[in-house]
């Protein structure tokens, strides 16, 4: 019987989406062929591997536990985002992690989970939230670009013309400033979005090079005993050579 696998801690969440990113072109890319198959278990197992190396004393991960825990990841963070967006309350990052939050930026405008049980078609009506980013479509949820929209407060039966005549310059002007309002709201979170992104990357880099660091270190330690002991071992036949020159001695007196 299969064993659970260990608690992965936030930083092994995070590391595992850092390595994601890196190799989720292979991961992604389309074909069932024994090939391309091969190709995922070995994007799979890269990921497994860095984290197995950044932290040597823990549990070894196997590539099979990375994608399962990849899509968990993923699974909560859709499941949250789409939980706030139904009650209409909190800050669109108030209860990610910031593992989730980086699955949903990497799977933005793309189908990220598919066959929820007891899943509801839903759509996004015609006063719909510049902040909202998500789209249910039958099985299938996408992350989307903030659209443009209509003011709330628009009746959904009326065109253009109908516009133009039934409000005046001023409550034109009420609704431009809504518009834009919500427009500037929406890029500013995108942007406040990408700020974090770029400062995970800095942090997970800066990870990276004190890994490094301390993997340099140790060989330098290696390398220093290695010498030790050849200097140990060079001495030892020195000595060795002086005892035969002295027996040989000994017998030619003899």
């Amino acid at each position: 019987m299969a064993t659970r696998a260990a608690y992965f801690s936030p930083s092994e969440a995070q590391i595992l989406m850092e390595a994601y990113e890196e190799v989720k072109y292979i991961i992604k890319k389309k074909g069932n062929t024994a090939t391309v198959i091969k190709q995922r278990e070995k994007a799979w197992q890269s990921i497994a591997d860095r984290l197995n190396a950044l932290n040597m004393n823990g549990p070894k991960r196997t590539w099979q536990q990375v994608k399962i825990k990849y899509k968990n990841i993923l699974q909560n963070a859709v499941k949250k985002n789409t939980h706030r967006q139904g009650t209409g309350g909190g800050s669109p990052k108030a209860d990610l992690t910031p593992a989730e939050d980086m699955a949903l930026e990497l799977n933005k405008g793309r189908p990220v989970l598919e066959g929820i049980p007891g899943g509801k078609e839903t759509s996004i009506g015609s006063s719909q939230d510049a902040t909202r980013f998500i789209q249910v479509s039958g099985s299938t949820v996408f992350l989307l670009e903030p659209p443009a929209q209509a003011p709330d407060d628009a009746d959904p039966g009326e065109g253009p013309s109908a516009a133009a005549t039934a409000h005046d310059g001023d409550d034109d002007e009420e609704e431009t400033i809504s518009l834009d309002s919500r427009r500037h709201e929406s890029s500013q979170a995108i942007r406040k979005l990408y700020g974090n992104h770029l400062r995970r990357q800095i942090e997970l880099a800066d990870i990276d090079i004190q890994y490094k660091k301390k993997k340099m270190e140790n060989l330098a330690l290696e390398s220093e005993i290695k010498k030790r002991t050849i200097r140990k071992l060079d001495l030892e036949i020195k000595k060795l050579e002086r005892e035969l020159q002295e027996d040989d001695t000994a017998q030619n007196k003899n």
